[in-house]
């Protein structure tokens, strides 16, 4: 963390500071949400959730060293005096959106480039991806784990420093006016959505629903700005209107400048294309990745990088864990996509599957759990993916109440899709059914928590 005084942070906050051992002009060498992760000279914000509340563990941070704690003032009101904590406070009405404005104008110490990446699938992966491309010309910030929303984006954005020369973040959200606020602290230049689909449907209603909230992010791009969208998609064209400043469309199928051409895959289902005149083979699996890849050129273009220079980093770029990773253990071909999943992005890992090539006598094997946060659609979507899965899926396996719905809609597969009550009878069918050659995908909602399918696997 650069330069940034407690003073300045209180004025960015409006807040007032009330004293203890740290003076205004102190430097903070960071910002936390979490007392156990909490290191000495961070300053701490008191952040109330579902489940617990932040302003409960502010003695703890100041006990850990914390710089400052950033908290409500109606709560230090309420407070006798003697049980008053003897570290540095900043009072704040919220301090949720204390923590928003705080970021806001750190951010505003860096003149660097910032891409905004958002969409219903591909977030994480062409983040990783558009990453990749730039750290062949520029040192890079992006985001780790799922720091992407309202809380974890400011975290990214105090992470900035004098060293890097530009930053690659997600942006999650899952409600109208959330991609707003985000792009009002992180104040990207470069706005990316990959995609439009049926994605937090119990917040957002619908898909036009869906399509407006991730929108947000080309109303907030001005006249100075790169807009880039997935061009085959038709919510994104529909958007087109919205933008104020450059547009660089990606896709397969329709004309844009960032076009793959004469696509075809190899036996690890990865895709093979040609992007510019250049020839890029892509060492993780899908369609959906060859989408991801795209996009993430046209973001090194907008910011510089020769497209040379883009399709080696493409080229050479690995998928990070349970997103479209491939393993082999004992002769079985597993596909580890089990981070999350909604209807899009599931039937783009079964149509992966269904291309990854398996020895003679193999079967491919999709496993899938519950898509959640989906409302009162919920059940038609499940079966909606059921019916996808009947091409070119020899087994089908799922868990979870939701799932039930999965195999309703492969009723053309008979009794081979079965749906297990719980994970523990899933892993030990898996286990008598699986053989060398064969290749399983592996997938669901983060809730459903699929990883410990693969972690059950006796290969």
């Amino acid at each position: 963390m650069e330069r940034f005084t407690l003073g300045e942070i209180a004025d960015a906050a409006r807040g007032q500071i009330v004293s203890g051992r740290h003076p205004p002009g102190f430097e903070p060498v960071g910002a936390s949400i979490d007392t156990r992760t909490l290191k000495p000279g961070e300053f701490f914000f008191a952040l109330k959730g579902t489940r617990t509340d932040g302003h409960e563990s502010v003695a703890s941070a100041v006990s850990k060293g914390a710089a400052a704690a950033v908290v409500s003032g109606r709560w230090f009101a309420s407070l006798p005096e003697q049980d008053r904590p003897a570290g540095t406070l900043i009072l704040v009405d919220d301090p949720e959106q204390a923590m928003s404005d705080i970021a806001r104008a750190y951010r505003r110490k860096f003149r660097i480039p910032v891409v905004g990446i958002t969409g219903s699938n591909g977030k994480t992966t062409t983040k990783e991806m558009a990453a990749a491309v730039l750290a062949t010309r520029y040192r890079v910030l992006k985001t780790e784990r799922n720091l992407n929303n309202r809380q974890g984006l400011p975290l990214m954005v105090f992470r900035l420093s004098a060293q890097h020369e530009v930053a690659v973040l997600e942006f999650g959200i899952s409600e109208f006016g959330g991609l707003k606020r985000l792009c009002e602290v992180a104040d990207p230049n470069v706005g990316l959505i990959t995609n439009i689909g049926p994605s937090h449907l119990e917040f957002l209603g619908s898909v036009e629903g869906v399509a407006k909230a991730k929108g947000e992010i080309l109303e907030y791009l001005d006249e100075s700005s790169t807009a880039i969208l997935n061009l085959d998609d038709l919510w994104l064209a529909k958007g087109q209107n919205k933008i104020k400043g450059r547009l660089l469309g990606f896709g397969i199928e329709k004309i844009s400048q960032f076009r793959g051409e004469g696509l075809v895959f190899d036996q690890a289902g990865c895709g093979h294309f040609s992007l510019q005149g250049r020839k890029i083979a892509l060492r993780v699996p899908g369609r959906h990745n060859v989408y991801n890849a795209l996009a993430a050129a046209a973001v090194g273009h907008a910011l510089g990088v020769p497209i040379e220079d883009a399709t080696l980093a493409l080229g050479g770029f690995q998928p990070a864990a349970m997103r479209s990773a491939v393993e082999t253990r004992g002769g079985v071909r597993i596909l580890n996509d089990a981070y999350n999943a909604n209807p899009a992005s599931t039937k783009a890992a079964l149509e992966t599957l269904s291309v990854m090539a398996v020895e003679q006598g193999g079967r491919r094997i999709a496993c899938l759990g519950d898509m959640l946060e989906l409302g009162d659609d919920a059940p038609e979507l499940h079966r909606e993916v059921g019916a996808f899965a009947t091409k070119g899926i020899d087994l089908l396996f799922v868990t979870g109440p939701l799932a039930a719905e999965i195999v309703k809609g492969a009723a053309a597969l008979g009794d081979r899709a079965r749906h297990f009550p719980d994970r523990a009878d899933l892993i030990r069918a898996l286990n008598e059914t699986l053989r060398p050659g064969d290749a399983l995908l592996v997938k669901g909602s983060r809730g459903m928590r699929m990883e410990e399918v693969i972690a059950g696997l006796k290969l």
